[in-house]
């Protein structure tokens, strides 16, 4: 019974309670009553006397009514009172509980696919070349990508039918090292251009037939589907002019990755580290976010951002307080509460601006690179993932809105680059991803799931005084190069 319906028999039982008493109190008072006069002309008395006027069943009768009336109010009253008991044990009182029994901790929600399901069942596609283009032209970082590019080629069972090296350097100590290179895998093919410059590298280096994966040379990490991923969707959104994959170290894509969580709490170390260090933490052999010490620096945690250095290259001068603390040093991560303590971080000042804080300062790209490591280690690259998907899909695409966006690594057919060379301006990025789209009306998108890092930009060459190219050496070494395979140890580590 509700407390509504409670109510309402409560109200009626009462009702005729107060019936049933005023009828029985003629009874008792009758006796006085019938002698007083109502005053009327007659004179005659308005009071009746129950015992001469009443039948003999009428008393008995306002006797059970009356009883059946008690029996429903101390019948509602036992109901109200359990109710109220109840709501009392579950309400919690003045005294302690009872300490509850131990729980183990809840599951771990079930991690996403690495890939969205329909990769279970795509196929690398038979009736066209899949080729990497590597735009060719720092053999540091080369190193490192040339182990993700023999692990995709497709006799290793990857996408990829060919890589062609275009050279876009002409330091010759850089293409010898290029002729070694491409000495390593059949597969591999070195493209000389007849002059230097990003028109002639699309104009030279594209065939109309095939699909090219455009690799920047100085991508340091993508995951295993990443290239399928890529093709599945340029295939699957024909209407698109390209594909780009989920760029780390990108102004766009990481202001994104910053809001949906995927940054962590990082500054760098002032210092040397003064006590031994274990091999996990430091060295040639170290990329594992979890066996760095926790940052304890003191003074304020913080590190300024620069804003007003040239976007030329230039390096900033060593006594400027945003400038690296030392060479080779790392970034570590903050005491807990760490999510709390990310304004404090570089990362704070990260604007959806193609020529903000994310292009132009190396300690947000630092804190990107570390948030991915540590993201790889904990397999969490879900938290970059976002976009929308068709109703069958949990393809996960991302549309720019032909907003300028890096193109380090991207999908895109030979005859679309060939229909629009050669191009109205140098800036081939900003042709691919802004002018031409918006002029054919054909969508740039990024395929979320398809996660890429790329090491630097021009205004980022501090970030070479960090140990973050040994740390992405250490783990291609361990985790994506062949035994036959391993990146060399450079003398100075």
């Amino acid at each position: 019974m509700s407390a509504e319906d409670l109510s309402r028999s409560s109200t009626e039982s009462q009702r005729l309670l107060r019936s049933s008493s005023f009828e029985i109190d003629d009874f008792e008072a009758a006796g006085e009553r019938h002698k007083y006069s109502n005053g009327s002309a007659n004179g005659r008395s308005r009071w009746k006397d129950p015992l001469k006027q009443s039948p003999p069943w009428r008393r008995p009768k306002c006797i059970w009514i009356a009883l059946a009336v008690a029996a429903v109010l101390i019948l509602g009253s036992i109901m109200f009172l359990q109710k109220s008991n109840i709501v009392e044990q579950i309400r919690p009182g003045p005294t302690e509980p009872e300490e509850p029994p131990p729980q183990s901790p809840p599951p771990p929600p079930p991690p996403l696919p690495p890939i969205i399901p329909e990769m279970d069942k795509f196929e690398k596609p038979a009736e066209f070349k899949i080729i990497g283009l590597i735009f060719f032209g720092r053999p540091p970082n080369i190193a490192i990508l040339d182990c993700y590019l023999k692990k995709n080629l497709v006799t290793n069972g990857g996408f990829l039918d060919e890589v062609h090296f275009v050279v876009n350097t002409d330091r010759k100590q850089d293409i010898k090292y290029l002729d070694k290179l491409v000495k390593t895998e059949k597969l591999y093919t070195k493209v000389v251009l007849p002059e230097l410059g990003y028109n002639n590298v699309w104009k030279y280096s594209v065939e109309p037939e095939h699909m090219y994966i455009k690799i920047d040379d100085d991508m340091v990490f993508f995951d295993d589907y990443a290239i399928a991923n890529v093709v599945y969707t340029k295939l699957s959104r024909p209407d698109s002019f390209n594909v780009i994959a989920n760029l780390v170290n990108s102004p766009e894509t990481g202001w994104l990755h910053y809001h949906f969580g995927a940054i962590h709490s990082y500054l760098p170390e002032l210092s040397p580290p003064s006590e031994k260090q274990s091999a996990a933490a430091l060295g040639p052999k170290a990329w594992r976010a979890s066996a760095l010490p926790t940052w304890n620096e003191t003074g304020e945690m913080s590190f300024p951002v620069t804003m007003d250095k040239p976007d030329d290259g230039t390096v900033l001068e060593a006594d400027r307080p945003e400038a690296p603390p030392f060479k080779g040093h790392r970034w570590l991560p903050l005491p807990e509460p760490r999510k709390a303590q990310i304004y404090k971080t570089p990362m704070a000042k990260s604007e959806y601006n193609a020529y903000g804080p994310d292009w132009k300062s190396w300690a947000l790209a630092a804190q990107v690179h570390y948030s991915l490591l540590e993201n790889i280690e904990k397999d969490q690259l879900r938290l970059y993932r976002y976009g929308t998907s068709s109703p069958s899909s949990s393809e996960g695409v991302w549309d720019t809105a032909f907003g300028r966006m890096n193109i380090n690594f991207m999908a895109i057919w030979g005859k679309d680059v060939l229909d629009n060379v050669p191009f109205d301006g140098p800036d081939d990025e900003h042709e691919l991803s802004v002018n031409i789209p918006t002029k054919l009306n054909r969508p740039v998108l990024v395929n979320t799931h398809a996660v890429a890092a790329h090491y630097s930009f021009r205004t980022q060459h501090e970030l070479y005084d960090t140990d973050l190219l040994s740390r992405y050496r250490a783990y291609a070494n361990e985790m994506i190069c062949t035994k036959n395979n391993q990146i060399p140890i450079p003398k100075n580590g």
